[in-house]
């Protein structure tokens, strides 16, 4: 499955698990981060809310974590 399929399965039937693991995530990720986001730029609360890159990375992380519910 490509990502946007995941995404979209996850999304249509465990929402409720995939915005709770998601938000656990979005925090690790941006606890870890320095002074600058992984784009390269600085890392603002504002900032990390719009950033593309930053998004694609929690995506990607919390399909990790939830890679469980795809092997049923």
């Amino acid at each position: 499955m490509k990502i946007q399929e995941k995404l979209k399965f996850i999304e249509d039937n465990h929402l409720a698990e995939w915005i709770k693991t998601r938000n656990e995530v979005a925090d690790n990720i941006s606890n870890k981060q320095s002074v600058f986001c992984v784009c390269g730029k600085l890392a603002t609360g504002l900032h990390e809310s719009y950033c593309r890159k930053l998004s694609a990375k929690i995506n990607k992380e919390t399909l990790k974590k939830l890679e469980h519910l795809f092997k049923k």
